[in-house]
C-alpha cells in the first residue's frame, strides 16, 4: 500500500465515522494508502474515445469546457454546448468522459486518466474496481458466489404493496426486473453465507456477541431476499422466487484465523460497506414508496453487517497478531476486478442508478470509507500490540 496524506476523521463521510466509532477508534488518521482493487501492480485498462461522438441535445448546455491542460495533442479550449463543434481537446472532467463513453456504448469501470491523443481519438486508462451486490453471498470451495436460479414461485411474495408502474417504460421494467432479481439472489445466498460465518466464528472461539450478530444478519438477509423478490416480481409481471440452492457436498470453512480475516475483509468489511454505501446512494434518488421502504431496511441492515465485519477484524487482529495483519494487507493489495454488467436502462426513482453513477459511488466508498477505517484499525492494533 502506498502512503497518502492524512486527514482528520471528522472530515470523513458519516459511514466511515460510524464504523470508526463502532471500533472505538478516534485517532486522526486518514486514508493512509491508495487502494487498488486489483493486483499489486494495478491492471490498467485502455479506452479510446472519439470526440466527434460527443453527445449533444438541442437547447441544452454543458458547462464543462474542453481540456486546457498540457496533455499530448492538446489544441486549445473546446466548447461542449449544443450546436457547437465537439471539444478540440480531450475532456478530463469525469462527468464528460463518462457521458462520451456512454454515447459510444462503452463502459468505464474506474476513474479514467487521459494519457494522450492520437488523431481524432482520446486515449484513456483506468484501474477497474470491484463491487458486489447487496448482501454477503455464500462462496463455494473455489471462491465463487453460489446463487439459486430465479423461477416462477409464489412462496416468496411478502404481501406488501408493490411499486407504482404508471410511469415506468417497458425497457425500464425489464431492467428493473433483472436488477432486483439479481439483488434478491445475492440476498438469498447471503442467508447461507452468514450461517457459515457463524460456524466459523464458533470454530475460532469468537466472542458470543459476534456469533449472535452473525445469526441476526442471516435473518435480516432472509427478509431482504423476500423484499427484493417481491419487487422483482412486480416489475417482471409474474411471481418470482429462488429454486433449490446447490451448496455442494460440503460447506468449506476457514482453516485458520488469518484465512477467516481475509474472507471477512473481502466479503464483509469491503463488500458490505460498499453495499451499504451504494444502497444509500440509490435510496437518495428513490421516489417510489415501496422501493424506498425496501432500501431503508437494506441500508440500515447492511450497515450493521459492515460493522460486524469490522468488529470481527478487530477481534482477529487482537488475538491473531502478525499472520492476521499480513492477511489483511494481502487482501487490500491483491483484490482482482470483477466484471460489471452493462445496463439497458436506468430508473433512479425505483432504485436503479445509471452504471456510471453506481461506479462513482463505489469508488468513493473505497477511497473515503474503507481505506480510512482499515488504516485506523491497523494502526490502532499495532499500537496496542
Amino acid at each position: 500500500m502506498t502512503e497518502h496524506d492524512r486527514i482528520p476523521t471528522n472530515r470523513l463521510p458519516p459511514l466511515a465515522q460510524r464504523l470508526l466509532l463502532t471500533l472505538g477508534l478516534t485517532a486522526t488518521a486518514g486514508p493512509g494508502c491508495i487502494f487498488f482493487p486489483c493486483n499489486v501492480d494495478p491492471v490498467r485498462t485502455r479506452l479510446s474515445l472519439d470526440p466527434a461522438d460527443w453527445p449533444h441535445e438541442t437547447g441544452t448546455t454543458d458547462t464543462g469546457a474542453g481540456d486546457t491542460g498540457e496533455g499530448e495533442g492538446d489544441a486549445g479550449e473546446g466548447d461542449g454546448r449544443a450546436g457547437y463543434e465537439p471539444p478540440a481537446n480531450c475532456p478530463r472532467d469525469g462527468e464528460q468522459i463518462f457521458a462520451l463513453a456512454e454515447a459510444q456504448d462503452e463502459w468505464i469501470n474506474g476513474d479514467p486518466t487521459l494519457i494522450r491523443r492520437e488523431g481524432d481519438e482520446c486515449i484513456y486508462e483506468y484501474t477497474p474496481w470491484t463491487c458486489c451486490g447487496y448482501g454477503r453471498p455464500y462462496l463455494d470451495d473455489t471462491g465463487r458466489p453460489v446463487t439459486a436460479q430465479a423461477i416462477r414461485s409464489k412462496l416468496w411474495a411478502d404481501g406488501r404493496a408493490g411499486p407504482d408502474l404508471t410511469r415506468v417504460t417497458a425497457l425500464q421494467r425489464r431492467a428493473l426486473a433483472a436488477f432486483w432479481t439479481k439483488q434478491a439472489q445475492a440476498e438469498h445466498s447471503s442467508v447461507a453465507g452468514f450461517h457459515r460465518f457463524a460456524l466459523e466464528l464458533l470454530s475460532f472461539g469468537a466472542p458470543p456477541a459476534l456469533v449472535a450478530q452473525a445469526q441476526r444478519a442471516a435473518s435480516q438477509e432472509l427478509d431482504h431476499a423476500e423484499r427484493c423478490f417481491a419487487l422483482a416480481s412486480t416489475y417482471a409481471g409474474q411471481p418470482l422466487g429462488p429454486a433449490p440452492m446447490r451448496l455442494g457436498p460440503s460447506a468449506p470453512l476457514a482453516r485458520t484465523l488469518a484465512e477467516l480475516a481475509a474472507s471477512t475483509l473481502r466479503d464483509g468489511a469491503i463488500g458490505e460497506t460498499v453495499a451499504a454505501y451504494v444502497a444509500a446512494e440509490a435510496r437518495r434518488h428513490t421516489t417510489d414508496p415501496a422501493v424506498a421502504q425496501a432500501l431503508d431496511v437494506i441500508v440500515a441492515d447492511e450497515t450493521e453487517h459492515a460493522e460486524l465485519a469490522w468488529k470481527t477484524l478487530q477481534w482477529a487482529l487482537e488475538v491473531g497478531g502478525a499472520p492476521v495483519r499480513q492477511a489483511i494487507r494481502d487482501v487490500l493489495d491483491t483484490l482482482e476486478p470483477a466484471n460489471t454488467e452493462l445496463r439497458e436502462a436506468e430508473a433512479p426513482g425505483h432504485g436503479l442508478l445509471a452504471a456510471a453513477h453506481e461506479a462513482r459511488a463505489a469508488t468513493a466508498c473505497l477511497r473515503d470509507v474503507v481505506l480510512p477505517v482499515a488504516v485506523n484499525l491497523l494502526q490502532a492494533t499495532r499500537t496496542a500490540a
